[in-house]
């Protein structure tokens, strides 16, 4: 379909335009819903799919930074990989008792920038040219196999201590969370853009396929001493740097097929600081 021609506010020239539903084919063509996992949001969950779009934001995760960013830069359709609000699961309180303000904030702001909000999640994360493809390639990774949403490479032989140091080089991260003697041997990586050192069949499975380490985000105490037991290595460079290269990724590969409108990677920063 061409693009339709709208009278923009952004620098009140003529503005070329294209209806959300146009560029949702083309990321499907990206990252093929296919490859999704079963049961998964992702596609328009917000807004029409036949609003005219003139500016594209792209973001690893819609925090209230990034929406409030969004409607600065006048953004008419938001694709996000993180879910749109955080989680109502609740096990230890009647959630009754809660009202979840973050999601009411969110809410808002989406509503006052009148946002399409398209999510692109696990199909991105295997899509070639996604989330970890790009990520092993900032590892330098000469990738030979697949992990569940996540690949397996090599490297030139390495310690884990080096290895680590490269990934805060790479990745520009202050710390890494290492599990593993530091003078362990690395030849065989595994990455998993995310929260993959959070999941025991992961960690096992990329044990099975002979990594000597497995980057990812989010570890956690009784997961560090599953691998530790099973003599893999671990490092915990985090959610956000294991999954923003992806998303900077894919706005550089929008803004070349898209050169009519405008494309902004939106980044939501960490949500700490190290002391």
């Amino acid at each position: 379909m061409a693009p339709s021609l709208l009278v923009g506010k952004i620098t009140d020239k003529k503005l070329i335009t294209m209806k959300a539903k146009d560029i949702s084919e083309i990321i499907k063509k990206l990252a093929p819903p296919e490859l999704a996992y079963e049961g998964e949001e992702i596609g328009f969950i917000v807004g029409d799919e036949n609003k005219e779009i003139a500016v594209v934001g792209v973001t690893e995760r819609p925090t209230t930074k990034v929406l409030q960013e969004a409607i600065v830069n006048k953004v008419d359709m938001l694709i996000i990989h993180e879910p749109l609000y955080q989680s109502k699961k609740s096990f230890l309180v009647d959630a009754k008792f809660l009202s979840y303000p973050p999601n009411q904030k969110r809410e808002e702001l989406v509503k006052k920038g009148n946002f399409c909000v398209y999510r692109l999640h696990s199909e991105w994360d295997d899509a070639k040219d996604g989330n970890n493809d790009t990520l092993a390639k900032l590892l330098r990774l000469e990738v030979t196999d697949k992990l569940p949403y996540g690949r397996i490479g090599k490297i030139e032989s390495i310690s884990l201590q080096q290895f680590s140091e490269l990934i805060k080089k790479s990745l520009g991260c202050k710390y890494v969370l290492v599990v593993g003697n530091k003078d362990k041997n690395i030849n065989i990586v595994a990455v998993v853009a995310g929260s993959g050192n959070s999941l025991t069949e992961i960690i096992e499975l990329a044990k099975q396929k002979g990594a000597d380490v497995l980057v990812s985000g989010d570890i956690q105490d009784s997961r560090a001493r599953f691998a530790s037991e099973l003599d893999l290595a671990l490092i915990d460079a985090g959610d956000y740097f294991t999954e923003n290269p992806g998303a900077k990724r894919l706005t550089e590969i929008l803004r070349k097929k898209l050169t009519n409108i405008k494309i902004l990677h939106l980044d939501p920063g960490t949500p700490w600081e190290i002391f």
